[in-house]
């Protein structure tokens, strides 16, 4: 790494070395045919140098752009090369360094103190001083190796400050301060999309890949905030029989290419029934952190957290109400009864209340399954955080599975409607199919 300034007049001057895995060692040699380096074409003993060569036919030179291996397309010779260039740094990746401190002089240099200090936009992080215990000389042409490890945990200029404070043959004090520069960038970004069903909240993760090199996702994982929990929705691809070690290995990995690559993830979270203490949590709408730890082609690590996801604001209802149980068999034209369970998430009282079922949709058509007996169905007053539980009377008109919708609470004084009770599909029987079935 080049200095941003320089040791003139120093006896000691810094080398900043990155350290990080090494390439593969890539060649592009010019493939030719074996019988070219001893013979020529026009060689009278060419045909025998081709033992494909079959029926006369003609040995040119259109044979010998086939490579004689399948490996040799590669172009890797089995070598690792050390990096050559400083490289690009990303979030979330570990900045690893060798540094040497060295004198070019022809004297000794004593009670040598160093320090390296990464500084930022927003803060200093002090990553080696031996200011407690100084080196006691550094010998001409001698030098001082260490290393120094950082999570780059910031996006911009990064400066690696090396400070040493020596003394000289001549017995005076100097301070030498040299600077390193270098910029981190991010290595992936991360969309992401928040929908409701119901109660349940889906959240669609795109990850996309903003690096040259391609990157192995080890794993991404929601962190949920409370109350919410959280579920992973996969594909499993199942190994098939043809698959071998090597292809089954592939299929395995989930990689991302490089260059604007992107895989997509997908998570359920549920956010369970209130309790009285938790009350005040209705209208938080945090959802989590995304936790994303890949590898990169030769094994080096990385680690990001989003900021904190928001879901959708979730308006504070004073009464939640919702069906706790259905009978399992339900058949048409015969009555059937369906729990119900009222509660008061205000902190006042409330009601009396109504519970009434609307004859038709929207659009005015009849609805399949309708109230039986009375009309509507009386509710208590409730106390703050208090619940109640009833029990209506449905009947089904006709077969298959039909909605049961349009169960609202209404204000008894005043007819206002307060809640709706989400509605459920539900699977009807025929009396007829019943019969058969019997027999």
């Amino acid at each position: 790494m080049t200095s941003g300034a320089g040791a003139a007049g120093h006896s000691l001057a810094f080398r900043v070395m990155r350290l990080c895995r090494p390439s593969c060692q890539v060649d592009h040699p010019l493939l030719v045919d074996p019988s070219d380096v001893c013979n020529g074409e026009d060689s009278v003993n060419f045909k025998e140098l081709l033992p494909g060569l079959v029926n006369g036919n003609d040995p040119g030179f259109w044979k010998r752009f086939e490579l004689q291996e399948p490996m040799d397309a590669m172009g890797l010779s089995g070598q690792l090369v050390l990096p050559q260039t400083f490289g690009s740094i990303y979030l979330g990746e570990t900045f690893c360094s060798y540094i040497s401190v060295g004198n070019h002089t022809n004297h000794d240099v004593r009670d040598v103190i160093i320090k390296a200090e990464l500084q930022t936009e927003r803060q200093r992080i002090i990553l080696s001083d031996n200011s407690k215990s100084p080196i006691e000389s550094i010998r001409a042409t001698g030098r001082f190796d260490f290393i120094i490890e950082h999570d780059i945990k910031e996006l911009g200029g990064h400066t690696l400050v090396c400070m040493a404070v020596y003394t000289d043959p001549d017995g005076d004090r100097k301070y030498l301060p040299q600077y390193f520069k270098f910029t981190t960038s991010n290595p992936v970004s991360v969309r992401t999309k928040v929908f409701d069903l119901y109660d349940t909240t889906f959240l669609e993760a795109c990850i996309e890949n903003q690096t040259k090199s391609h990157l192995f996702m080890d794993q991404v994982r929601f962190e949920p905030a409370p109350p919410w929990s959280v579920t992973t929705l996969e594909n499993e691809e199942e190994a098939s029989e043809s698959d071998g070690p090597i292809s089954g290995y592939i299929k395995s990995l989930k990689l991302i290419n490089g260059n604007g690559g992107a895989r997509h993830y997908l998570f359920q979270l549920k956010r369970p029934p209130l309790e009285s203490s938790d009350v005040k949590l209705e209208g938080a709408n945090a959802l989590g952190k995304l936790e994303i730890l890949w590898r990169t082609t030769l094994g080096e690590t990385g680690r990001l957290q989003t900021q904190q996801i928001n879901g959708s604001p979730t308006p504070k209802k004073p009464l939640d109400v919702k069906m706790t149980n259905l009978p399992q068999r339900i058949l048409i034209e015969r009555p059937f009864l369906v729990r119900m369970e009222v509660t008061n998430r205000s902190e006042q009282f409330t009601g009396p209340l109504r519970v009434v079922m609307s004859e038709t949709d929207d659009n005015g058509t009849p609805r399949t399954v309708l109230m039986n007996g009375l009309l509507s169905l009386m509710v208590p007053p409730l106390a703050p955080l208090a619940s109640t539980e009833l029990e209506v009377n449905l009947v089904a008109v006709a077969a298959g599975v039909q909605r049961v919708a349009g169960i609202c609470l209404v204000d008894a004084r005043d007819g206002r409607q307060v809640e709706f009770v989400p509605p459920t599909e539900v699977n009807f029987e025929a009396l007829l199919f019943v019969a058969n079935r019997s027999h």
